[in-house]
């Protein structure tokens, strides 16, 4: 029985509230933003680029007085998978203490883009220029992926070399699979749904339901994203079905026999995985 877990990003689309634009429009600053507008926000960017943004592909950086998203490893590492992207080097050079590296990425389409990497060595030597060329190397290739991919913003590397620059903690954008009290994005869109999904120690309705389709199709894909947390151990992944499954214990067991049927085979998958594979 092939028991491999296929990872998906499987939130729930993110709308931009009309403040989070005003603010962004007119400050550029993500620092104007609370705490839930920056998650909304960080969401939003992920969704726009396909990232999961369970995965941090982005983190936040303090310059000249003001927050902004910049990308990180994860980031380009997930647009080259998620978008069949392809990089290599075509050019190293030497320009008086200046090491440049040139960088091409094709996609799947044929189009290509280039750009360069370039670090200072002077002065360098040994394990410290090895690394000064390798961080040129990484340079170039996340600054030409980010490029070809239409992201404008800073890339972790360049990050290192901006005077007074400060990286700024964000909550997780997604605690989802963990199940955390954390600043989770509440969808309010149907005030008086029927349906309404709970999650351990949150108070209120993490999502709202208008129907049973609906219902149905988020609390699978809640599911599914704690059963797809690779960062879990099996035992920690049925504790929390279990958990999910018992929070929602009243409004399952309202719901027609044949659904009803489905949804606890679904929060028992861990535990009924593990007994097949004993047996």
């Amino acid at each position: 029985m092939d028991n491999k877990i296929q990872v998906k990003n499987t939130l729930p689309p993110v709308a931009l509230d009309p403040s989070v634009i005003e603010s962004l429009v007119i400050n550029g600053d993500l620092s104007k933003l609370n705490q839930q507008q920056k998650v909304m926000f960080y969401n939003y960017r992920c969704q726009q680029a396909d990232l999961d943004p369970a995965a941090k592909p982005f983190d936040l950086l303090r310059l000249n007085g003001k927050e902004v998203l910049y990308a990180n490893a994860s980031a380009t590492q997930q647009l080259c998978s998620n978008r069949k992207l392809s990089t290599q080097i075509t050019h190293r050079e030497k320009l008086d203490d200046i090491y440049v590296v040139s960088a091409r990425c094709t996609g799947a389409d044929g189009r290509i883009s280039e750009n360069q990497g370039a670090v200072s060595i002077s002065g360098l030597k040994g394990d410290a220029l090895a690394n000064a060329i390798l961080k040129a190397t990484t340079k170039a290739i996340r600054r030409v992926v980010l490029a070809h991919c239409g992201l404008g913003m800073l890339d972790e590397t360049e990050t290192e070399t901006i005077p007074n620059a400060q990286k700024v903690q964000i909550q997780e954008p997604v605690s989802i699979a963990d199940l955390k009290d954390d600043d989770l994005v509440v969808d309010t869109s149907f005030e008086d749904a029927p349906y309404r999904i709970w999650v351990p120690n949150l108070d209120e309705p993490y999502e709202l339901c208008p129907d049973l389709a609906s219902f149905k199709q988020a609390m699978f894909d809640l599911c599914d994203k704690i059963i797809n947390n690779t960062k879990l151990t099996l035992e920690e992944k049925d504790a929390k079905l279990h958990a999910l499954h018992t929070r929602n214990s009243e409004q399952v067991a309202g719901l027609p026999a044949t659904e009803r049927i489905q949804f606890i085979a679904k929060f028992a998958t861990i535990r009924s995985a593990n007994e097949t594979k004993k047996q």
